[in-house]
């Protein structure tokens, strides 16, 4: 195996891909992993480059995005510590659909394309868990549209939230990016408004101090706007 650390193990075992493999198999999959740290601005790959990895993120932050006719750039996701990208288009073969970018200095543990796929057509329960990783993946893409059209921009930022302390009971810190614009691209509103969404959830024990969000209870605030947890699988934008 890899000189990949106990945490960042934890982190990979927690992925619906690997999870409940046995040991040889989780073995022979990390047999080309590699960590990197990557800092901010950097150009993880453009759409149309071969899709020969995909990643988790262990710190820090990327955003993927594709450039519009008018020259600007549309947000399709936002990913942070303990995310999954870019497997889908692993999976698929040939290009990325979308750019990467680094938005926050990153750790992430890479994964080969090619050898990936050497084991999933050796091991039934890889390709199993990729089938189920896909399906996840669709899922998620039908909620997002869903919850663009049925929930209010508060809900939106909650559910965002949300995510981001997944098993988390009672108090929980949010590490954001400095670009919150991002998060305002993300959640389809404009900039200016993200502060006057986070206003409004004063009352729901929500802070913004800078670039950290405190929830004064997790439990609590997932009654203004449950989530289905299925929807909130990590997958790739």
């Amino acid at each position: 195996m890899t000189d990949i650390s106990d945490e960042h193990l934890n982190i990979v075992r927690a992925q619906s891909l690997f999870s409940g493999l046995e040991r040889p198999i989780l073995e022979r999959l990390l047999e080309s992993a590699a960590v990197r740290t990557y800092p901010k601005g950097r150009l993880l790959f453009q759409r149309g480059d071969p899709a020969e990895r995909f990643f988790i993120i262990v710190g820090g932050w990327v955003k993927i995005y594709r450039d519009t006719s008018a020259g600007e750039h549309a947000v399709l996701g936002v990913f942070s510590s303990g995310d999954m990208f870019a497997e889908a288009a692993a999976f698929l073969g040939g290009g990325y659909p979308a750019n990467a970018e680094i938005i926050e200095d990153a750790t992430m543990i890479m994964f080969e394309s090619k050898r990936f796929a050497t084991v999933v057509s050796e091991e039934p329960s890889v390709a199993l868990n990729m089938l189920a990783s896909m399906s996840r993946h669709l899922h998620r893409l039908v909620y997002e549209v869903e919850t663009l059209k049925t929930r209010s921009a508060s809900q939106r930022l909650v559910e965002f939230l949300l995510r981001r302390c997944r098993g988390v009971e009672g108090k929980a810190v949010v590490d954001l990016p400095y670009d919150k614009n991002l998060i305002a691209a993300r959640l389809g509103v404009q900039p200016e408004s993200l502060s006057r969404l986070f206003n409004k959830l004063r009352d729901h024990g929500v802070e913004s101090d800078a670039h950290k969000v405190f929830i004064a209870d997790v439990d609590k605030l997932r009654e203004y706007s449950p989530y289905e947890d299925d929807a909130f699988e990590r997958t790739v934008a």
